[in-house]
């Protein structure tokens, strides 16, 4: 099966608009997410925790999130006190917003991801983790529309540089990679030293 060369540059294209816009905003990306890192260490090892959610596909990140900040990433050390936070599946279940109220305590962050749409409990929960004074960590897209209203100077906020939610996801896989790692950096030191 041959494909012509506007099969592959079709195909090609969002790839490269993705790595162009990581390389463009990677200095105020490692930024962010260093902030990020401090505010998660500067929590856990005050005792609270990291409560992780998302709608629709952003819950898988949220779900990553608090599998790699309780175990770590590549290297061996006590878990950290993170829980992914599971947006409803049937109207019966309890919302994100009943969850926050139920499980957040002041201190600790509540680590959300953004994808743009319209994510109403998500966007509740927020506000409602915001009143509880937690510490909002958000991933959302430059627009920040959803949650970027609910932001106080302490917080913090990983701009996400693309506004296509099949990017978003992509690059806040990549950006999440590298809080985890930033992370295990804050609590372990280099692993190259």
């Amino acid at each position: 099966m041959s494909e012509s060369p506007f099969q592959q540059a079709f195909v090609q294209q969002p790839m490269l608009e993705a790595a162009d816009w990581l390389y463009q905003s990677s200095e105020r990306l490692a930024l962010q997410l260093n902030y990020a890192a401090q505010a998660i260490i500067h929590s856990v090892t005050a005792g609270g925790r990291v409560l992780c959610a998302g709608e629709a596909e952003a819950q898988w990140l949220a779900s990553q999130a608090a599998q790699g900040l309780m175990r770590g990433v590549g290297r061996e050390r006590p878990p950290l006190a993170a829980m992914h936070l599971q947006a409803p599946a049937h109207p019966d279940a309890p919302s994100l917003d009943q969850q926050v109220r139920a499980w957040g305590h002041p201190g600790d962050i509540w680590l959300a991801f953004s994808l743009e749409r319209d994510e109403a409990d998500l966007r509740a929960a927020t506000a409602s983790a915001r009143e509880l004074d937690m510490t909002l960590v958000v991933f959302t897209g430059e627009s920040a529309q959803t949650l970027g209203p609910l932001l106080r100077d302490t917080d913090v906020w990983v701009p996400l540089p693309c506004a296509h939610a099949g990017t978003l996801f992509a690059v806040a896989w990549l950006a999440l990679d590298g809080l985890c790692h930033a992370v295990d950096t804050c609590l372990l030191g280099d692993a190259a030293g």
